[in-house]
């Protein structure tokens, strides 16, 4: 179930218009979000990659390449994304929601907390089911439930 809604918030991100290597780092970013929604994780995180290498400042990359990483079981390397993408964006509503779900997995009780509470601070364009359900577990975790499990 977390799966599914850690995949239901793939979603397009940031890009910058303009030269040619914005383009192109747009271009292999866009075929990483294609082949994380074919599930696809190999080729999506060398598209994310590749994105990265010619735009370093774009956080969607870091954040959908951190969800190839949570997909994969690669856990660290995915807080590593999701912070990178944080570091670049403060605002990006999902890398707040998958550093949740790590965060909740590994017990981190009142991290998750702040992590979901900012998920919903920066996500009013997110779907109210994702909302609901981040506002349900930070109740959850405030009346001592243990971890989501994996």
């Amino acid at each position: 179930m977390i799966a599914s809604i850690a995949a239901a918030l793939i979603a397009g991100g940031c890009s910058k218009d303009g030269d040619a290597d914005s383009r192109e780092a747009q271009a292999h970013f866009e075929a990483g979000v294609n082949f994380l929604n074919q599930r696809m994780y190999k080729r999506a995180e060398e598209e994310f990659s590749l994105a990265i290498g010619i735009d370093p400042d774009q956080a969607a990359a870091y954040c959908d390449r951190g969800l190839v990483y949570y997909m994969t079981g690669r856990d660290e390397d995915a807080m590593r994304d999701f912070e990178s993408a944080l570091h670049r964006d403060p605002t990006l509503g999902k890398a707040h929601f998958h550093r949740a779900l790590l965060l909740d997995h590994a017990g981190a009780r009142a991290e998750a907390i702040s992590a979901y509470e900012s998920f919903i601070r920066y996500s009013k364009q997110s779907p109210t089911i994702y909302i609901q359900r981040a506002n349900r577990r930070i109740a959850e975790l405030k009346e001592n439930a243990p971890p989501l499990p994996r």
